[in-house]
């Protein structure tokens, strides 16, 4: 059917699209000015806290300070009849909509909210426009003079307009806000929460790594927890889906996405050893930081494509070092602590050793040494992913080529027995090494 036009010759539906663009305009240009007065005020009250350690509120440095907090706040005000601040972690709504922070303001959000958490704050809200007094006496709060946390009332100045939120209220509002977006994500699409679930493990991977290699604080390990736990879920029902995302992959950034991937492949390894949940949520947090001190080596040592000389060989054999001394950073020594050490150890040192058979010839076999379930399916599953990726120094192996070589060269590495469930997990058949003047591979 034809469309009729409209009075300036076009097609109705043309138009009808335009007027809807229209009318979405508006509401666009709103969110962009949100975010960036959001952005405006938070960067104004970590300076402020901040520097009323050191000086009073009413000290004539923070008039301009005060100033542009003050336009920003009842500028919002103006459009949408209220300013509410809610901030707890990384994690800062203004008005119900989240704060699109750059990497480099996390810090300062992050010192910004410990403050906040210190005098029982979660956040403030306005329902009219506020005077500077009135954010100086807010700002109070957290100055040396102060010994008390916050209440309504501002801990000593009475706050007329400001009404303060309680830091754990405000917690628990955010964590039941993002429990129920995540349910609601999961029950649209599971293939697409899937995609998600792995996009925000890399993600999170890329600030752990970065953090760490700029010397910065690392992040909590309370997102990788739940990142672990989405993922043990999805794998009993996507588990083909859950595989294929492991071939998303990036050369620059190999190490977060290796992490990842390893992580999806150690638990449907474990899921096929018949492990219980809880098992699995262990195996992938040990699969999520084994390979973690990899990030403190030169990257031209571990992209270098000529041969490695002997102190770099040395170098990169001390990874092990580095990643347990990463997961002890900042944090207690617990039994899963400890599991996760053990694990990233095990799966990365190379306990084979020399033996000679009854012919004379020497050759490589595995001691006879217990080591654990955890570290053992580790290493299976991240030597698979390091030989399925492209590194600077050589292309991606495909599976088969990547199993030959597994089962060949490189037998004495791995347990034997997972080895031939980890080749059913894969959906490859088990693969005959090549015998001398074999020229093609078969299949058992």
């Amino acid at each position: 059917m034809s469309q009729q036009p409209d009075g300036d010759g076009r097609p109705a539906a043309i138009g009808q699209l335009d007027l809807k663009k229209q009318a979405a305009a508006p509401q666009r240009g709103r969110d962009t000015k949100l975010q960036q007065l959001g952005r405006q005020t938070i960067s104004t009250l970590y300076m402020l806290v901040r520097n009323v350690k050191m000086y009073d509120p009413d000290n004539d440095i923070f008039i301009q300070p005060f100033e542009n907090l003050r336009q920003a706040v009842n500028t919002i005000v103006a459009v949408d009849a209220s300013y509410s601040l809610t901030a707890v972690g990384t994690t800062v709504y203004i008005n119900g909509k989240q704060i699109q922070l750059d990497f480099a303001s996390i810090d300062n959000v992050r010192f910004l909210t410990d403050e906040f958490k210190g005098r029982d704050v979660g956040g403030f809200s306005v329902t009219r426009p506020v005077q500077v007094q009135e954010l100086k006496d807010f700002i109070w709060i957290f100055s040396p003079q102060n010994d008390k946390n916050a209440d309504e009332d501002g801990a000593g100045r009475k706050l007329l307009n400001i009404k303060v939120g309680k830091f754990q209220k405000i917690q628990e509002q955010l964590d039941k806000e993002e429990d129920a977006a995540i349910e609601a994500e999961r029950k649209v699409d599971r293939k697409k929460y899937a995609m998600t679930v792995y996009a925000r493990a890399v993600y999170y991977m890329r600030r752990f790594i970065e953090r760490l290699q700029s010397g910065g604080q690392l992040p909590s390990m309370q997102p990788a927890q739940r990142l672990v736990q989405d993922l043990v879920d999805i794998c009993a029902e996507q588990r083909s889906h859950f595989l294929g995302m492991t071939t998303t992959r990036s050369v620059d950034d190999y190490l977060m996405y290796h992490s990842v991937n390893t992580t999806l492949i150690a638990i449907v390894f474990g899921h096929e050893l018949g492990l219980s949940r809880a098992q699995m949520h262990e195996l992938g947090m040990s699969a999520m930081f084994h390979d973690i001190g990899m990030a403190e080596i030169d990257s031209d040592i571990l992209n270098k494509r000529r041969s490695l000389t002997k102190e770099e060989r040395r170098t990169i054999d001390l990874f092990p070092l580095h990643t347990v001394k990463t997961l002890l950073k900042g944090r207690s020594l617990d039994q899963s602590t400890i599991k996760r050490i053990i694990a990233a150890y095990e799966s990365k040192v190379d306990y084979s050793m020399p033996m000679k058979d009854q012919h004379g010839n020497v050759k490589l076999v595995p001691p006879k040494v217990e080591l654990g379930l955890y570290g053992s399916i580790i290493n299976v599953a991240a030597c698979y992913d390091a030989l399925t990726s492209a590194r600077p120094f050589r292309e991606a192996y495909g599976p088969e080529v990547a199993l030959t070589l597994m089962m060949s060269d490189m037998m004495y590495k791995f347990d034997p027995f997972l080895l031939k469930v980890f080749m059913k997990v894969m959906a490859i058949q088990p693969v005959r090494v090549l015998k001398p003047g074999q020229q093609s591979i078969t299949f058992a």
